[in-house]
């Protein structure tokens, strides 16, 4: 096989199994059962204090009126809390609760146990090019509007 097509079959395969591996690992770690796109909204929450709902659908890539179906589920788990601002009442904010800040470190510790064992056996070197070859798709996702 190629490096190309070793690449690309890579690529194309790890998507799907980092959602998968995600999932399993939050319901056997917490004994919740976490969708990938409500961890991704969590994860969104959980960089800000408080975050409006339109800059966490932005950032996740979905629609505020999915966000906002999302959102009933997440505040019936009772994983976020919703308020309206005070200053302008047609904006509403979401803040995770305990227990989704729990859930978001979990969340942020899997990714540094991944990102660890990915990088364990490189060199400085090895993890620069591969650091700049990953801005690179990025690069190329956002210049095809898929980021």
């Amino acid at each position: 096989m190629s490096n190309y097509d070793a690449i690309n079959h890579f690529l194309v395969d790890i998507w799907g199994r980092i959602n998968k591996i995600e999932e399993r690992s939050l319901t056997a770690g917490l004994g919740d059962n976490i969708s990938i796109t409500e961890i991704h909204i969590i994860e969104k929450i959980g960089d800000q204090q408080s975050s409006r709902m339109s800059a966490v659908a932005k950032a996740v890539g979905i629609t505020l009126a999915t966000l906002t179906v999302a959102c009933d589920k997440l505040e019936t788990k009772g994983l976020i809390t919703r308020s309206r601002d005070a200053s302008d009442k047609r904006v509403v904010n979401v803040a995770l609760t305990p227990r989704g800040q729990t859930i978001y470190e979990y969340h942020k510790q899997f990714h540094e146990r991944m990102i660890s064992a990915a990088l364990s056996d490189l060199s400085e070197s090895e993890t620069a090019v591969l650091a700049g070859s990953l801005q690179k798709l990025q690069a190329f996702f956002e210049n095809q509007g898929m980021i």
